[in-house]
């Protein structure tokens, strides 16, 4: 089965293309008018409330339930960059793992995955989050999930290949702050 295209760039989506080169942006562009503010909403979890520890820890969990390599090369660095030990983030990537020695990770991991696969966390996994987290944390963690999902559903569907590393999430944030996204 052959791979679903990219699209031809014109001037205006090239320079779209330019401000977040990656090749899920690029795919994006097949859409009119949605990918700068998909990037503007998904960006804006990197100025949450949750911890960029957490972000990532979740980011990465979804990832590997999604089974979306894609994420995976994007996220893995970024994920040991803010905090998280290797051997944790090879637990968080394994699905099967599910207990951990911080209770908080563990709630963080069963929420994720009750979310994840039934499509809505169920309520016991709800309140052990949030014995570890506050209420508005919670909520951006659900929204993060949930965009992280509906970020995986796009790549694997339409075969987006991962690219050459991760993007150089110090510069996008350098970048981001200059623009005052």
């Amino acid at each position: 089965m052959a791979r679903f295209p990219f699209p031809e760039l014109d001037v205006e989506k090239q320079a779209v293309y330019e401000l977040f080169p990656i090749n899920l942006t690029r795919m994006m562009l097949h859409t009119d008018g949605l990918t700068l503010p998909y990037w503007k909403y998904a960006l804006s979890f990197r100025h949450a409330t949750i911890s960029a520890q957490v972000r990532e820890q979740v980011i990465v969990r979804v990832a590997a339930l999604a089974q979306c390599d894609y994420q995976l090369v994007q996220h893995k660095s970024e994920a040991l960059r803010t905090g998280t030990s290797p051997e944790l983030l090879a637990d968080l990537i394994d699905r099967r793992h599910r207990q951990f020695d911080d209770p908080a990770v563990t709630a963080l991991v069963g929420y994720v995955d009750s979310l994840v696969t039934h499509t809505g966390a169920e309520p016991d996994t709800l309140e052990a989050l949030r014995k570890h987290f506050h209420d508005n944390e919670v909520a951006e963690i659900t929204l993060l999930a949930g965009t992280y999902v509906l970020c995986a559903v796009f790549v694997n569907s339409l075969q987006v290949p991962p690219d050459e590393g991760p993007v150089d999430w110090a510069a996008a944030d350098a970048y981001m702050k200059k623009e005052g996204l």
